[in-house]
């Protein structure tokens, strides 16, 4: 292996947002778990729900990335993070209703 391969490797399994140690993506982008949950709460919203005090100049780190969460979520986005890869609610009631009448 080159070491520009061992160099990719290691960057791609850290948050594009934060920068912590991360094993999937989620939304489109390799991320942790508290950077998935904060963007899955707060995308819905936009980024019109947050203003930033810094005038958009925030680090997001592991070390503050709870300090502005304009600054996050626009990161998120500017990572690739995407409401379109959200899975629509599952209406379990009708699947079980359904598998009923076929037992019937």
């Amino acid at each position: 292996m080159s070491i520009e391969t061992k160099k990719f490797k290691i960057l791609s399994n850290q948050c594009r947002i934060c920068g912590v140690p991360a094993k999937y993506s989620y939304f489109g982008v390799i991320s942790c778990n508290p950077c998935k949950m904060f963007f899955k709460r707060n995308a819905n919203a936009g980024q019109v729900a947050f203003v930033c005090n810094f005038d958009g100049q925030c680090e997001i780190n592991i070390n503050n990335r709870h300090i502005c969460s304009a600054c996050r979520l626009a990161k998120c986005f500017k990572c690739g993070m995407s409401t379109d890869k959200f899975r629509t609610s599952r209406n379990i009631l009708a699947k079980v209703q359904a598998q009923r009448q076929l037992e019937w």
